[in-house]
């Protein structure tokens, strides 16, 4: 595949999914833990650095966290079975930046070494950027992206990059948590078969505050 059209549309589909008969075969598996399991699109060290940062986007409190629920897992299977081609060969070149970034701001040399308190501050860094330091990054993978599909030569945008993986793993993680079977029927209000129609009553008076599982 051609860089220039695997870079056109950057990150573009990443929050753009739907219950398609893999997705619901990827929750399915990803119900029991599996002590030995082996990533498939990840590589090991990969996939113990998106496990720590969803473990802070998504922790355990009085529900399950992302750990709990094997997220990245599920995640993982995503990337390797769902996503399209571009996505694919995105996340290939941006997680590697994204994990030589958390590691020189961490002062350490393994992704084993990053604390949560390590992942934490990246993910403020990241996620919560004043807007003119997001549009910054915006322009600077936008400028990258048309430089790629025009055939010329252009460093990686770090930065921006990761600032789009993040983004993107977080709008993962989150579908995930939302979908897994045990958040729909324990956490969301959860009616197997629906009953009666009330309109124009609040949220709170219909769920308790909850919003409706999928």
């Amino acid at each position: 595949m051609q860089r220039r059209t695997a870079l056109k549309n950057i990150g573009l589909s990443f929050g753009a999914i739907t219950l398609s008969s893999t997705v619901v075969s990827l929750f399915e598996s990803c119900q029991t833990s599996q002590a030995h399991w082996t990533p498939e699109f990840f590589t090991s060290e990969q996939a113990q650095l998106v496990s720590k940062i969803v473990d802070v986007m998504l922790p355990k409190t009085k529900t399950p966290g992302a750990k709990e629920l094997n997220i990245s897992q599920f995640m993982d299977g995503f990337m390797a079975h769902v996503v399209s081609p571009e996505d694919r060969e995105f996340a290939q070149i941006a997680i590697p930046v994204v994990s030589k970034l958390f590691l020189e701001a961490s002062g350490k040399a393994k992704v084993t070494e990053i604390s949560n308190e390590d992942v934490d501050v990246q993910l403020n860094r990241f996620l919560r950027a004043d807007k003119a330091t997001q549009e910054a990054r915006q322009q600077a993978l936008g400028d990258w992206s048309e430089a790629i599909s025009n055939g010329e030569a252009s460093a990686i945008p770090e930065e921006g990059v990761a600032h789009e993986m993040i983004n993107s793993l977080r709008s993962l993680a989150v579908y995930a948590f939302k979908n897994n079977e045990i958040i729909g029927e324990t956490v969301l209000a959860y009616a197997p078969v629906p009953g009666e129609q009330k309109g124009c009553i609040s949220l709170e008076e219909a769920t308790g505050g909850r919003a409706w599982s999928l």
